[in-house]
């Protein structure tokens, strides 16, 4: 499920470094939270015909949508359900860190 083979090469790069920013979150809540064992904590991707489901796996191997990204131009939105995201405004752009790392959170984007 997270293959994303099927997206451009520069989208597959920065979903990758969205991810990682995603786990580097949920490792710091971790250490603040006196957390040693992180657990399997994990990120997978479930490319569809306009977004990227960004899906947060937990250790117990429960699944929920982190977050949708728009494979037309990397925005970055809000879930709304299981299958569609909040359109309400775009919380950040996947190739421009600096414009959603304030609102990430290892439980999703805010």
């Amino acid at each position: 499920m997270s293959n994303i083979s099927n997206v451009n090469g520069v989208l597959a790069t920065a979903l990758i470094g969205y991810k990682d920013n995603i786990v580097a979150n949920y490792v710091d809540w971790c250490g603040s939270a006196g957390i040693s064992d992180i657990g399997q904590f994990g990120i997978e991707f479930e490319p569809g015909s306009k977004y990227v489901k960004v899906v947060k796996i937990s250790s117990g191997g429960s699944r929920s949508v982190h977050s949708f990204v728009e494979i037309s131009n990397g925005n970055i939105w809000k879930a709304a359900s299981w299958k569609a995201p909040a359109k309400n405004f775009a919380r950040g752009n996947v190739y421009y860190d600096n414009t959603y790392l304030n609102r990430l959170q290892w439980t999703g984007i805010a």
